[in-house]
């Protein structure tokens, strides 16, 4: 399990290695390595002043990936569609830094990952359900961006993307007018993936807490879990 250590009083080492180390597994995780999307982002929040804590949370990393230096992503045409994306969404609700949520999200195709995001959310959500409405809405930007790419490439997308997200709350909101009450105070830059929906660009379907493949890009994992996950997303030894 990666864990992300959060400082304690520690004195800070304000030495560049710490940054410069930082910045080449950031570039490793966001090129091939989501199993250690999440550590990443959580560590480089303190790129400036880091602790003991975070520079061993840093060589756990390191050790990781040293036993698993033969994984990449595989693809293959296991769903009879190789040429049709869908997704993950997940949030973990309010951190013990900033009480910010934490946004992630995958796409897949033909069995691998393509591309993924873990990220701290700009605004403080007031609620889970808020919280899984803004990362919902944020990935239904890269889905679009990604439908036009495809299309470009040659490869339309004639069906909606489907995005798999866990929270009831946040998908009645994008479904049902009713709820519109409930979400008056959100940006209204969070909801133009109800347009998307109502276009049939995207379609958002509930998926089992269990099967949410997103869930290690917001949190540390047990290792089983964690384990699960890195093969859901197509990483395997070469």
């Amino acid at each position: 399990m990666l864990y992300t250590l959060i400082p304690d009083g520690n004195t800070g080492d304000h030495s560049n290695s710490y940054a410069r180390l930082i910045g080449e597994l950031q570039f490793i995780a966001n090129a091939t390595r989501p199993d250690i999307a999440y550590t990443i982002s959580r560590l480089l929040s303190y790129t400036t002043n880091p602790t003991l804590q975070h520079v061993s949370a840093l060589k756990r990393v390191l050790r990781y990936l040293s036993g698993a230096r033969s994984y990449g992503i595989t693809y293959s045409d296991v769903l009879g569609h190789p040429n049709y994306f869908f997704g993950y969404a997940d949030t973990a609700f309010a951190n013990t830094d900033d009480q910010k949520s934490t946004t992630g999200y995958i796409f897949m195709i033909a069995g691998g990952a393509v591309t993924w995001y873990s990220k701290r959310q700009s605004i403080t959500a007031l609620s889970s359900t808020e919280a899984e409405y803004i990362a919902l809405s944020e990935m239904g930007h890269k889905a679009r961006w990604l439908r036009s790419l495809f299309k470009e490439l040659g490869f339309k997308q004639v069906l909606p993307t489907e995005i798999r997200g866990d929270n009831e709350g946040s998908i009645a909101m994008l479904k049902n007018p009713q709820f519109h009450k409930r979400a008056k105070h959100i940006g209204v830059q969070y909801h133009s993936i109800r347009e998307q929906v109502r276009k049939e660009e995207i379609t958002v379907e509930s998926c089992r807490t269990q099967q949410q493949t997103a869930d290690m890009l917001t949190k540390p994992l047990p290792w089983a879990k964690h384990k699960q996950h890195v093969a859901e997303m197509g990483l395997a030894a070469a």
